[in-house]
């Protein structure tokens, strides 16, 4: 009897040892670009957009102060995706996972052939030889590769005036990573399934795995001009939110893999947590011109955590600082950035912590220019470079695009459209 509970729990650490192997590649996903989701006028300045306007004030509230006396609301909508998929692991897994379905039908398909000749038996069977040579090929090819993907999407509608500028946002970021582990048993039953003539594609080991999450928040900001004299000005901002953070795991066997099983929708695959949350900005202006401006801002004040039981994943959303510098005139904006903490990650793993710089020049007063620079302090994400261009007829609509591209063939892109009235 002890000898039997014995050999279970070996089987159970066996299998909890193995699904927290499988796990490790996944778990190191980059976080997100931004502790909010990328606009596209921030990403193709290098990332970098604490003192640029109020149209950026969901980089920073305390921008809100910082408009001209013609702006009365702003309106934007922007939508931003990135993907690194230097394996083309998604296209192979569900060509894999189309090939098995065509090997299954061929193999149970056999013992109804009627064929006519011992040449059309051997040329069925080296077709099918070659069916599982090629799905063999496949897996190894994409055998613990990881593809990452990330998003964002946001809307805010802004109202700036003297005494207390305000606006509203919606706001939603995530990222989702992907990974196929290979059990090289499955050549054996594949082989095996070729002489029986018989195969069940319930029975394939080798599988998919995907885990990312997903932040949804909505609220207020505000910001308020503290000091304007002649030497500088100085404002402060605050964003209140609700905020849901979604934690999502899922894996499903290769046979049955499809992309659409790795969105975050699924209730089935989330576990949340929700509630109250506050970001603050300070920005400041100096020169003769107010060509200097610094910020600095801190996002989530509230630390928000998410547990993964069946998995034993946390996922942690801890406040988070940044600082920014730039020089400012008519047709040229320099700046940098750069995080003074660590941003939110899975707690068993290494932050990310970034450093940027960004220009963009002015072009006939209603074009913009962008291009920047990104890096990783703790050496854990992908270096990215930006390029972007923004079109502003008559200051009234304004349509900005960036573009972006990394290590591991990381590319993406975001598109903002703006109205002022």
């Amino acid at each position: 009897m002890l000898q039997g509970q014995n050999i279970q729990l070996n089987k159970l650490k066996a299998f909890t040892l193995k699904s927290s192997l499988i796990l490790l590649p996944l778990l190191a996903l980059p976080s997100i670009t931004q502790a909010e989701s990328f606009t596209a006028k921030r990403a193709g300045q290098g990332f970098t957009g604490l003192t640029q306007d109020f149209t950026s004030s969901l980089s920073n509230p305390a921008l809100l102060t910082k408009y001209d006396d013609d702006d009365d609301v702003f309106f934007s909508l922007n939508v931003g995706l990135m993907v690194s998929d230097q394996y083309d692991v998604i296209d192979t897994a569900e060509d894999i996972s189309d090939n098995l379905d065509i090997l299954a039908d061929d193999i149970n398909g056999l013992q109804f052939q009627n064929f006519q000749s011992l040449l059309e038996v051997q040329n069925a069977y080296d077709d099918i030889n070659q069916q599982v040579d090629n799905i063999i090929t496949d897996l190894e090819k994409i055998d613990g590769k990881v593809i990452k993907a990330r998003n964002g999407i946001n809307l805010q509608i802004i109202i700036p005036n003297q005494y207390l500028s305000f606006g509203l946002f919606g706001n939603q970021y995530g990222q989702i990573g992907v990974l196929v582990d290979y059990d090289e048993r499955d050549e054996q039953l594949l082989n095996n399934a070729v002489i029986n003539g018989s195969l069940d594609l319930d029975d394939i080991q080798s599988a998919a795995s995907g885990i990312g999450y997903s932040i949804a928040e909505a609220g207020i900001m505000a910001g308020y001009s503290a000091v304007n004299n002649e030497s500088y000005e100085l404002s402060f901002g605050a964003k209140l939110k609700y905020q849901r953070v979604d934690l999502f795991y899922n894996r499903s066997s290769i046979s049955d893999f499809d992309d659409d099983d790795f969105d975050l929708t699924d209730d089935e695959y989330i576990t949340d947590d929700s509630g109250a949350n506050i970001d603050l900005g300070l920005y400041i202006a100096w020169g003769k011109e107010r060509q200097w401006h610094a910020a600095l801002v801190t996002n989530n004040l509230v630390e928000q955590e998410v547990h993964h039981v069946e998995q034993d994943l946390t996922f942690t959303l801890k406040a988070s600082s940044s600082f920014g510098l730039s020089y400012q005139n008519d047709w040229v904006s320099l700046a940098a950035e750069v995080d003074l903490t660590d941003r939110e990650k899975f707690e068993s793993l290494t932050a990310s912590k970034y450093a940027g710089v960004g220009a963009e020049f002015r072009l006939y007063e209603h074009l913009q220019l962008r291009v920047g620079y990104r890096t990783d302090l703790n050496d854990f994400d992908e270096d990215i470079y930006t390029a972007g261009v923004g079109i502003s007829p008559w200051d009234v609509l304004s349509i900005d695009i960036a573009a972006f591209t990394g290590d591991n063939e990381t590319i993406g892109a975001a598109l903002q459209f703006g109205l002022k009235i």
